[in-house]
């Protein structure tokens, strides 16, 4: 089972009520955290914003991000995932699970399209950026280089932080 698979699976166990057992690793990241989304649904969001940051070659890294683990955070999530059927969410690509956590963090949809990528940063073409190239949830290249340069391939641009 891939991390996708592994991530739906427990994602529809939550959206259940499916209480999850006890952790060896509790709390990994602090008391208290809510931890109905153990493997982040949204991964990877490519939003600096939550914590999360590039590193090396395609990783994106969600070591400060503890986004979905705060409670009221959690509970929203929740509310909002559990108004699609099980089989959208399934079915649904990286731009549909990135524009619900957009809202959460941003409190609107930011993403538009920026040339041939997308972007919900808004960037000037001299800006340094990274485009992302990615297959269904997982990242497969990334380039660096001027926004304006890179903005006429699919992918998603993000700035170099």
């Amino acid at each position: 089972m891939n991390l996708r698979e592994r991530t739906l699976r427990e994602l529809f166990e939550t959206l259940m009520g499916i209480e999850k057992g006890d952790c060896d690793y509790y709390p990994c990241h602090f008391d208290g955290q809510d931890c109905s989304f153990c493997f982040c649904p949204f991964y990877p969001c490519l939003i600096y914003e939550t914590g999360g940051e590039m590193k090396g070659n395609a990783i994106w890294s969600c070591m400060k991000c503890n986004l979905v683990h705060e409670p009221e955070v959690a509970q929203e999530l929740k509310g909002i995932l559990s108004t699609y059927p099980f089989q959208v969410l399934a079915d649904e690509n990286w731009q549909f699970f990135n524009e619900i956590i957009q809202e959460v963090v941003f409190g609107e949809r930011r993403g538009k399209k920026v040339g041939r990528a997308y972007s919900v940063y808004g960037l000037d073409e001299s800006d340094e950026c990274y485009l992302v190239i990615m297959n269904g949830f997982e990242i497969v290249e990334i380039f660096r280089g001027k926004c304006g340069e890179l903005k006429n391939r699919e992918g998603i641009l993000i700035p170099v932080s």
